[in-house]
């Protein structure tokens, strides 16, 4: 049967050729945009994974493997990998990463346990066969797999609110002629469709292989076009409002989240292979990590 891939090959080689896009590209590559405080507000997430000199391997890491930047620059070894290598050969030569390798995260070419953590950031909802690449992850790592993807919407935690929350953007979309479906079902560009995630399916596949140890997080994003250019540091007004609202959206979203009116987002878990001890377990509690033991199988 012949698998079809997203055009993100494409993509990331029209981010060389074309000027335009070019030129956004080069916008992820800096630290000082308010592009750049969103994505770090994710990668934070997984700070007390982070050890010195441990090995990681981040997939999907195709935008000049920001990821593996993230881990490197907090003192881990990480090998950035993407369905395509067009933007991490230019990460690699200006030493923005120290390695990468083209792969395919449904049939990754490296043995089993050859990595302390695989981290999957946005990418998942990428794969024709997700389950397949998360069961690869899993596979090559030794203590666990960080997914940090978009929070199905649908199946967790509905509520009144969240529902007519969608009937007004459905309706929004509907009277500015653009498609819509009740199931709110989305697509990228790309021509992915946007394969969203909910923790209990993440958990099912833990006890499937008899694993018991999930971790999760809540958190919440927004996107504006153009986000990638506003500078944090810029001194006009208008920037500084811009800012200002744009951060008081996530805030409100996460408090909406909290007080269970809305559903987050983003679903971030660590699915374990290797069981957390009490001191990893004090770590993820102080930066605001959840941590579950899944029911042991009586049978076995």
């Amino acid at each position: 049967m012949q698998i079809k891939y997203d055009q993100q090959n494409k993509e990331w080689s029209e981010c060389i050729s074309n000027k335009e896009k070019r030129k956004h590209s080069k916008q992820w590559l800096k630290k000082n945009t308010l592009d750049y405080w969103r994505h770090k507000r994710m990668l934070e997430t997984i700070k007390p994974f982070i050890k010195k000199d441990e090995h990681w391997l981040t997939i999907g890491d195709g935008r000049y493997g920001t990821e593996a930047n993230y881990i490197m620059t907090n003192g881990a070894n990480a090998l950035a990998t993407d369905y395509s290598d067009k933007l991490l050969k230019i990460g690699k030569e200006i030493g923005f990463i120290n390695e990468y390798k083209k792969e395919n995260a449904e049939s990754l070419s490296f043995q089993d346990n050859s990595f302390d953590y695989v981290l999957i950031k946005e990418a998942f909802h990428h794969f024709p066969r997700p389950w397949i690449a998360l069961h690869e992850a899993f596979r090559v790592c030794k203590k666990g797999v960080i997914l940090i993807e978009p929070n199905d919407q649908v199946s967790h935690r509905l509520n009144s609110f969240s529902k007519l929350l969608k009937k007004i953007l459905n309706f929004y979309k509907f009277i500015k002629g653009k498609n819509f479906n009740k199931d709110c079902y989305s697509f990228e560009e790309v021509g992915n469709f946007i394969y969203t995630t909910n923790r209990r399916e993440l958990e099912k596949f833990l006890l499937g292989m008899h694993y018991r140890d999930i971790g999760f997080i809540e958190l919440n994003d927004h996107y504006i076009k153009g986000v990638e250019y506003i500078e944090l540091h810029d001194k006009k007004i208008s920037t500084k409002i811009k800012i200002t609202i744009f951060k008081a959206i996530i805030y409100s979203k996460d408090i909406l989240s909290k007080l269970k009116l809305l559903n987050n987002s983003l679903n971030i878990n660590i699915l374990f292979k290797e069981k957390p001890d009490n001191n990893l377990l004090k770590e993820m509690k102080l930066h605001k990590w959840n941590h579950k033991e899944l029911p042991l199988n009586p049978y076995l």
